[in-house]
């Protein structure tokens, strides 16, 4: 059976740059606006995204190639990722919903 290069890692490498982009903007934003906590927990993610996306190999399709995962069993690590990020995410999530109450409240 062959594998379909383009399958369902399609959507996943769509969404890279979009999620870098976005992300290194709140940094930026939090370290205009100096909340330097958020800025703190927000920058070794946004350096990580960015490192990922510069470090793909010339070969490859982008930071999720299909045939680099299969081939060299690297789904176990990707996985890890995926799940360390939707915690840091629901954490952030929290986090600002936190501060937008607070500030809702305080005015």
């Amino acid at each position: 059976m062959p594998l379909r290069v383009r399958g369902p890692h399609a959507p996943a490498s769509r969404w890279v740059i979009p999620e870098l982009i976005g992300h290194t903007i709140v940094t930026v934003l939090m370290l205009i606006s100096l909340h330097w906590f958020i800025f703190l927990l927000n920058f070794p993610v946004a350096t990580w995204n960015i490192y990922r996306y510069i470090m793909v190999p010339s070969g490859n399709m982008g930071v999720f190639d299909p045939t680099e995962i299969h081939n060299r069993g690297q789904l176990k690590s990707h996985m890890k990722e995926a799940m360390i990020k939707l915690g840091f995410h629901l954490l952030c999530f929290f986090m600002y919903l936190y501060s937008m109450i607070l500030a809702l409240i305080n005015d």
